[in-house]
């Protein structure tokens, strides 16, 4: 996401023209991760919304805001928990209580080179990660984040986020039927890659 200090400072002081492109930038990421929580679309829509309004009502205090991604996936994560825990009327619901994390399955130029039914594998194979693991997963490799924004996201270590990918991709890898070619001495952080 090209949002540098000096965009944040911009938006900050109330650029517009800057506000819009992030919104263009990171709408559509914010709707599938929201969708992931809610699966209702007109639910996510209004919450990837109202973070947008709220975000612009607040810009005075963005540049206290050292990863502008990190706080709008933060914000769309604590929006869907509230509306889950009103909808529930439950006064604590957390990530951890959270009964399932949907996987929502996207387009991507390299999937017109992969067969449709090797992509369903894929995707049912994501879909029977537990929740925690599968959120980490489609931060990582759908949303392109890194480890460290995972973790402010999701609010656990890096260790941690390195732990679910690492079961992430080891569990995808035996559903699919991938032998594993070279068995070497895992490094740490370095560890869950399929892609």
């Amino acid at each position: 996401m090209p949002f540098d200090r000096n965009s944040i400072n911009l938006i900050a002081r109330g650029d517009q023209k800057k506000f819009r492109q992030l919104m263009e930038c990171t709408s559509d990421e914010l709707f599938l991760f929201a969708m992931g929580f809610l699966r209702r679309r007109e639910i996510a829509e209004e919450i990837v919304s109202d973070v947008f309004v709220k975000t612009w009502e607040n810009r005075t205090k963005l540049w206290k805001i050292s990863n502008l991604k990190a706080y709008l996936f933060v914000s769309v994560k604590n929006a869907c928990i509230s509306h889950i825990r009103k909808e529930k009327n439950d006064k604590v619901i957390s990530i951890d209580g959270m009964e399932n994390f949907w996987f929502i399955p996207v387009e991507c130029p390299e999937t017109e080179y992969i067969s449709k039914e090797t992509l369903a594998q894929i995707h049912k194979a994501i879909d029977k990660l537990p929740p925690k693991c599968k959120m980490a997963f489609t931060l990582a490799k759908i949303n392109g984040m890194k480890y460290k924004e995972i973790a402010e996201v999701m609010e656990v270590s890096e260790k941690t986020v390195n732990n679910h990918l690492v079961y992430a991709i080891k569990k995808i890898t035996v559903l699919l039927g991938i032998k594993n070619r070279k068995k070497h001495k895992a490094q740490p952080f370095k560890q869950a890659s399929l892609f």
